[in-house]
């Protein structure tokens, strides 16, 4: 295929196409927040909506309606142009779509998120997987190119930075403004930086993710901009090959997928238990 499926520009007939001809579902889960200066406040679903469509364009997998907000540890709340949700709420916002996929005929389903909200994402999985009979994995772009970000870019992945900012100029560079970008290492932590690691894909392990320790004060009162780090370092041509590497990932489980289930089969999951949990 060369052109993505989009659920919400189909007819419902299609959809069921689809489901019985494919049966996998793509579900692109963000956030909207602040990304500096420079690029949009809609990077994080605009990252999972793009890359969603390059899978479904090789995959005949359908995408389905990105949901643009997610939930936000708690540093980045209080700065103008985020939009947080609850983790709860993230949750069962979750298991509701995920219900509604299923009950459309797809019981294979790859979330494919942009956000740092992995604690949300991933205890959605595991709660709905009580509840729902579906095969379910959870993409996140800069854990399946992590090798690749290392070998293209010079610094690591903050936020907004060199690594962020090369993927939204080869996603939607009209919407960055490249003058606008300047270095930003205002923010600066409670304790030593030795005790904190990104959650991913950092050569520091032995530390605490930054997400599970409250090291860092409230962004909105000790950053400039809001874009840690150095985005002037980025390139489309970085973010080119930090999304392939992604799509490409994706695309594999995919067929793999494909490969070893029919459109009606799917890796059977709910634990059969005396009393259901949920």
């Amino acid at each position: 295929m060369s052109k993505p499926v989009i659920w919400q520009e189909v007819k419902w007939r299609d959809v069921k196409k689809v489901a019985e001809e494919v049966g996998i579902a793509i579900l692109p889960i963000g956030a909207t927040e602040q990304h500096g200066y420079h690029c949009p406040n809609g990077v994080d679903f605009f990252n999972a909506y793009e890359i969603s469509k390059r899978v479904s364009a090789r995959t005949g997998a359908i995408v389905a309606p990105p949901m643009p907000y997610g939930s936000h540890p708690y540093f980045h709340y209080g700065f103008v142009g985020t939009i947080p949700l609850r983790a709860t709420t993230q949750i069962e916002f979750v298991r509701d779509v995920v219900k509604g996929l299923v009950n459309s005929g797809f019981r294979k389903i790859i979330i494919v998120q942009a956000h740092g909200q992995w604690w949300t994402i991933h205890t959605a999985v595991q709660e709905i997987a009580l509840d729902v009979d579906c095969f379910m994995a959870v993409a996140t772009w800069w854990e399946l190119a992590c090798e690749k970000i290392k070998e293209v870019c010079s610094t690591p992945f903050k936020h907004a930075d060199e690594v962020e900012t090369s993927v939204s100029l080869a996603l939607y560079p009209e919407l960055c403004d490249m003058s606008l970008a300047v270095p930003d290492y205002s923010l600066k932590p409670y304790v030593d930086k030795k005790f904190v690691r990104p959650a991913v894909h950092s050569d520091l392990i032995n530390a605490f993710p930054i997400e599970a320790i409250t090291s860092v004060p409230q962004e909105s009162k000790a950053m400039q901009t809001g874009a840690p780090g150095d985005p002037r370092l980025a390139t489309a041509e970085k973010g080119e090959a930090i999304v392939s590497t992604a799509v490409d990932v994706i695309v594999s489980l995919i067929e793999d997928l494909k490969k070893n289930y029919k459109p009606n089969e799917w890796p059977r999951i709910k634990p059969d238990l005396k009393e259901d949990m949920y």
